[in-house]
């Protein structure tokens, strides 16, 4: 099965943000990863919308020519500013709180009627929907009684894993979340935290065919170059495709 690799933006904007400047452009790196390979973007809405996130989103989706993946909370304004942008996805996310460096997963049985409306108003702008979701059973679930197209599995658990017992138990949880959101019809992705060793064990899960990396892979290229820190990636995972689980 064919695998996919999306670079998430979201590292670049934060690194602008420290002196409040248009550098590093998030365009730019998103047309460096696309010439390396990189067979998609996302990139983060926040809610304070600060830092010429509009101004990223519409450069973006003009510039980008693979997969534009738009990653928002389920807030009526932000769901809005999708339906202006279309993007190729839009994935519901948690809200992240102060001082939380990543989000859990969305809640998708708490928030179920909320959502229910967001994916109502979004099929209008035809775009994909997916959800970004700790890798539960019932979360996956709760997902496919709302139509979701894909899901995001959370891999948080496994990147913060303290032993190979732990990380062992990890990744069985998204063996089987996957396994079973394939089976309900649904594509899977896999993201949160995940480094290049990260990213070729879990690129053993057969069902799993897109993996989301912002952070490590930024943080390569800040050594190797944009480009160079994309392929490194793909081959990562190209190593896990060939042993699968």
């Amino acid at each position: 099965m064919d695998a996919r690799f999306t670079l998430n933006l979201d590292g670049v904007v934060a690194i602008r943000g420290l002196r409040g400047t248009r550098e590093p452009d998030p365009v730019a790196v998103a047309l460096l990863a696309e010439l390396a390979g990189a067979h998609g973007i996302s990139i983060s809405v926040r809610d304070d919308r600060r830092g010429g996130q509009e101004r990223d989103l519409r450069m973006l989706r003009e510039s980008v020519t693979t997969h534009f993946d738009l990653r928002l909370s389920p807030a009526a304004d932000l769901v809005a500013l999708a339906f202006d942008t279309r993007p190729d996805r839009v994935t519901l996310v948690a809200e992240r709180r102060e001082g939380e460096s990543s989000a859990a997963g969305l809640d998708v049985q708490l928030l179920r009627d909320a959502l229910r409306k967001h994916v109502q108003h979004l099929r209008d702008a035809d775009v994909e929907i997916a959800f970004s979701i700790a890798p539960d059973l019932d979360q996956v679930k709760a997902a496919h009684r709302l139509d979701a197209d894909a899901l995001v599995l959370n891999a948080t658990g496994f990147a913060g894993a303290t032993s190979p017992q732990e990380r062992r138990m990890e990744l069985t949880r998204l063996l089987d979340a996957a396994t079973t959101a394939a089976r309900l019809g649904m594509r899977v992705s896999v993201g949160g935290g995940i480094d290049l060793r990260g990213v070729e064990e879990i690129a053993r899960i057969p069902h799993a065919t897109e993996f989301q990396v912002g952070q490590a892979c930024l943080a390569r290229a800040l050594l190797v170059g944009v480009e160079r820190g994309v392929r490194d990636f793909l081959a990562a995972i190209a190593r896990g495709r060939q042993r699968p689980l």
